[in-house]
């Protein structure tokens, strides 16, 4: 079928690869809403004066309710700041955002197999529902034991693990070539929305009175998690073959643009590669530019409420809506990005992987200059540091949206989602240790948010030079998926053969 017809035959709101990923961008929304909710609500459930004040062996304070008055950097508007009821100390802080994580990292790689083998239908759909059940019981938790609050936590991760693998497995199927950047980037966007809507709303429940104020920022999240979860099990189906509302031309268009890249293998035939995966450059390369990436990525999610409370001395409203600006932003230009690099690609401007290099290098050093930047800033210019974190973080979306978040799809399109299940195994260490890494420097000497910010710049380097000159967007061969050309490169012997039987039979 013709590429031009196939397309316009069918209007654009009508395509259900289109209704897919907006689906998938408020899936990812509510991943994100349960994801980042604890960076925000720790700042309004903590007692700040009783840790300050246990710490000079004093009783803690009687009300629940001060006012901030340095002369220095008065708190925004005079605006009193609402303390919480647990004396939990900046390193308890740093293991219940780490906590997440532990959980985060185990299901990353069998999600990815779980995924491809039999499709990200149930495995995303349940994963929400679990995360939503739980989340719901947090608040209830969190009175009984921090410990507890952090089990819970984990148990969030554990379900949240399997979403980016089955992400990487949906487009795989349902974006043609030519649109993955696009779509992708749209749906991976709703992550950082997830982000601005998670921060800026809940600094303001917060504040609010309906169900205790932060306890609504988990209830509220676990209701649009378990919602979004029921409606996405019914809607979406593993391939374009099945669903029960595609038209005839969008679907032989998906599959023409698709296909070509996917394995034909049953479920039962279906096995990965492992060992040309650990032994491929290519790989080794996005799984370093994307941990490095993460360091910066997960230290400004789970810590940049922290900051706007501790350093720039912004009031939790302030603090919650000054949070999510840079992923407004970080959000609009993973969008353009991502539009951006496939019309690169598609008038071969420049190769995938060139496209993917020159992303990676303006999603990492571009970060890394203005991070650095941060390292200077006080609360007397406050609003200057919100700009250069704004910028930092924006730009880290020329990663997502035509970076190495689609090197998955482009080098292994079949195993995308054991290639990405990985690379994102990897990539969570930093979720594990950068926010415990900031509780402790912190705690010590609040000064020390420079050291945590140096460390940041070092890591974004060494992951740009990385990918650089170790990084790939091309097929490899070992993820081709025709029969031929696997066993010829999984036994080049067999290659040899074919060859010499050609030979005898031509003589």
């Amino acid at each position: 079928m013709d590429k031009t017809n196939s397309k316009s035959s069918v209007p654009f709101w009508r395509l259900i690869r289109i209704a897919i990923t907006v689906l998938g961008f408020f899936g990812m929304i509510a991943h994100f809403s349960q994801k980042v909710n604890v960076g925000i609500a720790l700042v309004c459930m903590v007692n700040h004066s009783a840790i300050e004040q246990n710490k000079l062996n004093s009783p803690p304070p009687t009300t629940t309710l001060i006012t901030h008055t340095d002369d220095n950097c008065p708190q925004t508007n005079s605006t009193n700041h609402i303390e919480g009821p647990f004396i939990w100390t900046k390193t308890i802080q740093g293991i219940i955002l780490g906590a997440y994580f532990w959980g985060y990292i185990i299901t990353q790689i069998p999600a990815g197999y779980l995924a491809g083998r039999f499709g990200p239908r149930y495995l995303f759909g349940g994963a929400m529902i679990v995360s939503s059940l739980v989340t719901v019981f947090m608040p209830l938790v969190a009175h009984v034991h921090w410990i507890l609050f952090c089990i819970l936590r984990l148990l969030v991760g554990l379900a949240h693990g399997t979403i980016w693998p089955c992400m990487t497995v949906i487009m795989a199927h349902w974006a043609p070539i030519h649109e993955r950047g696009k779509l992708m980037g749209f749906m991976n966007a709703g992550a950082q929305a997830g982000n601005a809507f998670a921060l800026s709303i809940g600094g303001l429940m917060c504040s609010w009175h309906i169900a205790g104020g932060w306890p609504f920022i988990f209830y509220s999240a676990a209701v649009l998690g378990f919602i979004w979860g029921i409606i996405w099990i019914l809607f979406y189906t593993n391939s374009p073959r099945n669903h029960r509302f595609i038209s005839i031309q969008e679907k032989e268009y998906i599959l023409q643009h698709t296909n070509q890249q996917l394995s034909d293998s049953t479920k039962i035939e279906f096995h990965a590669p492992w060992r040309a995966i650990l032994t491929s450059r290519a790989c080794w390369a996005l799984f370093i530019v994307h941990t490095c990436s993460n360091w910066g990525t997960y230290t400004f999610l789970t810590s940049t409420p922290k900051y706007m409370n501790e350093v720039l001395k912004f009031n939790i409203t302030s603090n919650g809506l000054l949070s999510s600006v840079p992923y407004i932003v970080l959000w609009l230009n993973i969008n353009i990005s991502g539009f951006i690099a496939d019309v690169i690609i598609r008038k071969n401007l420049l190769t995938t992987t060139n496209t993917r290099k020159l992303f990676n290098i303006l999603g990492n050093l571009v970060p890394a200059i203005f991070v650095l930047g941060l390292a200077f800033m006080t609360c007397q210019l406050k609003y200057v540091a919100v700009v250069l974190l704004t910028i930092g973080v924006a730009f880290q979306g020329c990663c997502f949206g035509g970076g190495y978040l689609l090197v998955a799809n482009d080098i292994a399109p079949a195993y995308t989602g054991i290639v990405f299940g990985i690379s994102n195994t990897l990539a969570t260490i930093p979720g594990i240790i950068s926010p415990y890494v900031v509780g402790a420097l912190t705690e010590k000497d609040p000064n020390n948010w420079r050291i945590i910010f140096f460390i940041c710049v070092a890591i974004y380097i060494i992951g740009m030079i990385a990918f650089t000159f170790l990084g790939s967007g091309e097929l490899q061969p070992w993820a081709r998926t025709s029969i031929a050309s696997r066993v010829s490169f999984e036994n080049p012997l067999s290659k040899e053969n074919d060859q010499t039987v050609t030979i005898n039979n031509g003589a």
